[in-house]
């Protein structure tokens, strides 16, 4: 395995500084930016040669074994092809003895069914996801990982355009089910096919809150189109959706809240699709991240009362960078600092107000009782607070989108009537851009 953060390193090192958690109400002239995830999570250079194989089957059934209270450390080496694996024991700490040299390989899902499990120090590479919900599935409560390292965890399981509609499977490396768990200080690396990297999700029925925690953690090299999955033309559409970093929450869980925290988190790099963050639950927190060189947006795209603050956005003038977009209501978007993003068009921007199909002047919503209408389309903006927030040098500082919706990822047919966000406030921002080829005015189009 050969770590390839220097080029992030160095571009960081132009920026400077460290996590702001400043909520006063004065407009940030200078960016914070978080270096922190990068040096937490800078894991020292360890060649695959260097590791020998290992026996898989006793460190699978010593997992399988592993009851309450009990501590099991993994000795250096590679252990291949582990399959699917289910923790049911709870109050249990799984942890390298030399973090960065225990590897999981081939084709592995742990999954943790117990609750205050910690999983700590271990590397899932040369290999992907025995099942498409990812190399690790928390199914329990209380439950952390730590110190994990993803590298490249993409190959092991089928690949290919399926069925009539030549669709290329979806495979996660983390979901989050359960309640309180924590993914802390990871590194995520090179995720070149299609799926979201992580994935919170509501069991079905569930309504309550999750309270998870993404912090700390390090995303780097994130790429769509590595397979040519693009080729299909008729395909396109929905083959260049679902390769977000974060999701938090899906279109059917939308009107519940999550009240997960994503904090601290550092993405370099990342291009995976227009959404890098994106939220599909309500009372999520997303504060104190920095996102550099990454041709992608942070997505309001479902769900109620979301705060997104205090975060740092460096497009560096790279093609498809983007700042924050925002559907649905009640958010706070606040003290954030966005420059150089280039991103045009009726989506992107640095801050970017979405059209919807709803007609919330009259109370319209989403749901299942208007065909048409169910909770995967676009809720119109509405009450949102934009305060505090710089925009500098970016194509579209802000824009005020006109864009017109498709009935669906299938159905290229426009819905016949979109309202543009309304009720939406904006306070003591600074948009600013005297660069050649940018914009600082709302367009209004």
């Amino acid at each position: 395995m050969k770590k390839t953060l220097l080029a992030g390193a160095i571009a960081l090192s132009l920026l400077g500084g460290c996590v702001s958690t400043d909520t006063s109400n004065e407009v940030p002239n200078n960016p914070v930016v978080n270096t922190a995830a990068l040096e937490t999570n800078s894991k020292p250079l360890v060649s695959s040669n260097t590791l020998t194989t290992a026996d898989a089957q006793i460190l699978k059934t010593q997992l399988l074994n592993l009851k309450d209270g009990d501590t099991l450390d993994i000795a250096p080496g590679k252990f291949a092809n582990l399959g699917k694996i289910d923790i049911t024991a709870n109050n249990v700490t799984i942890k390298a003895t030399e973090p960065g040299k225990t590897w999981l390989t081939g084709a592995v899902q742990i999954n943790l069914r117990g609750n205050n499990i910690i999983l700590d120090g271990v590397v899932f590479t040369e290999g992907g996801p025995a099942e498409r919900m990812g190399g690790i599935v928390f199914r329990g409560s209380d439950n952390l990982v730590t110190n994990t390292t993803f590298y490249f965890f993409n190959d092991g399981y089928e690949y290919e355009p399926m069925g009539d509609r030549d669709e290329y499977p979806k495979y996660l490396w983390v979901s989050l089910y359960g309640k309180n768990n924590q993914l802390i200080n990871n590194t995520f690396e090179g995720k070149h096919k299609r799926g979201t990297l992580i994935g919170v999700q509501k069991a079905k029925g569930d309504k309550t809150p999750d309270n998870h925690v993404i912090k700390g953690n390090l995303f780097f090299n994130q790429k769509s189109n590595q397979h040519y999955e693009f080729d299909f033309k008729a395909a396109e559409r929905y083959n260049s959706n679902s390769w977000e970093a974060i999701r938090v929450g899906d279109s059917k869980s939308s009107i519940y809240p999550s009240k997960t925290l994503v904090e601290g988190n550092l993405f370099l790099q990342c291009d995976g699709e227009t959404e890098l963050i994106t939220f599909k639950s309500g009372e999520n927190v997303l504060r104190g991240n920095t996102i550099v060189d990454s041709a992608s947006m942070i997505s309001l795209r479902h769900g109620k009362n979301n705060t997104v603050e205090n975060n740092v956005i460096i497009g560096n003038a790279k093609r498809y960078t983007g700042g924050i977009r925002f559907y649905d209501e009640g958010h706070v978007i606040r003290n954030n600092y966005i420059e150089r993003v280039m991103g045009t068009g009726n989506v992107r921007g640095g801050i970017a107000v979405n059209t919807g199909i709803t007609d919330v002047k009259n109370g319209e919503k989403l749901g299942g009782g208007v065909k048409g209408k169910g909770l995967n389309k676009q809720a119109t903006p509405y009450k949102v607070l934009v305060e505090n927030n710089s925009i500098i040098d970016s194509r579209q500082n802000i824009l005020y989108s006109s864009k017109v919706h498709s009935v669906s990822q299938y159905d290229n047919s426009k819905v016949s009537t979109v309202y543009a966000g309304t009720d939406i406030t904006f306070r003591n921002n600074l948009s600013f851009a005297e660069l050649k080829k940018t914009l600082g005015s709302v367009d209004l189009s």
